[in-house]
């Protein structure tokens, strides 16, 4: 039998040919001589990002890539990828880099106690480089709606950098229905229903040219999708679909 590695890394990725081997070397640097299993997911990419990741994975340690054979969303993308691992914990990166690769110990070792760390912008101790205005008052401004309407006490919500309990990221993630940003907020709310621990991390994050969010039209449709996620997601339905996956009140789930 194969042995559980200790650490999965999923990364989704939308035509990210470009960044990607400058990320996946950060990734290769940052675990000298103990790889740790990294999934990237192909969201329909058509810019060869698949093939760029596979020449990767030849020429540096192994990768394995995923590919939706067309554009299905982030948070599709990274469920498929949390469905490929294996690992006793699972970080959720962004193919962009943007948060640095210091956070990786730190969130590693909170999770001893916590069953999900979220990277945070928003909290002491963050720190942002390269934004907008405007994107800083309208992160803001849905984080304040993620915790009124999702009653989430998490204050950035949508940083691509999270870390899970392996067993936990696989029960949330096959819980999980929304394929486009809103993915963020609907796992933590079934994290919130399902009583797992959650703590925020700081982070240091910088704006990286290229992203394919737009900030004024995605905001708004997570938006909208944030108040569908309330709706639908009704503890009593959530905490059974979870029973039949393993899930009991006292956390403990097969992996």
């Amino acid at each position: 039998m194969t042995a559980r590695p200790p650490l999965s890394i999923v990364i989704p990725a939308y035509n990210e040919a470009t960044r990607l081997p400058r990320t996946l070397a950060a990734v290769r640097d940052r675990f000298p001589g103990s790889a740790p299993q990294v999934v990237v997911v192909d969201d329909g990419s058509t810019d060869g990002t698949a093939e760029v990741a596979r020449a990767v994975a030849e020429a540096a340690f192994p990768v394995e890539v995923v590919v939706h054979g067309v554009n299905r969303g982030k948070g599709a993308a990274v469920r498929t990828g949390v469905a490929a691992t294996t690992g006793a914990a699972v970080l959720v990166m962004d193919a962009d880099l943007a948060t640095d690769l210091a956070a990786v110990d730190p969130a590693l070792a909170l999770l001893a106690d916590a069953d999900v760390v979220v990277g945070s912008r928003a909290v002491p101790g963050s720190s942002v480089q390269g934004t907008t205005g405007l994107r800083k008052a309208m992160g803001r401004t849905f984080n304040r709606m993620v915790r009124t309407v999702a009653r989430l006490d998490i204050h950035d919500s949508q940083c691509g950098f999270k870390a899970f309990r392996g067993d936990v990221a696989r029960l949330l993630f096959s819980l999980s229905e929304v394929d486009g940003f809103a993915f963020d907020p609907e796992v933590l709310v079934l994290a919130r229903i399902l009583g797992y621990r959650m703590v925020e991390l700081p982070v240091a994050w910088t704006a990286v040219d290229g992203s394919t969010v737009r900030p004024l039209r995605d905001s708004l449709a997570t938006g909208v999708s944030l108040v569908r996620i309330v709706v639908r997601r009704r503890p009593r339905r959530v905490r059974a679909e979870a029973g039949r996956l393993g899930w009991s009140p006292t956390g403990v789930t097969r992996g």
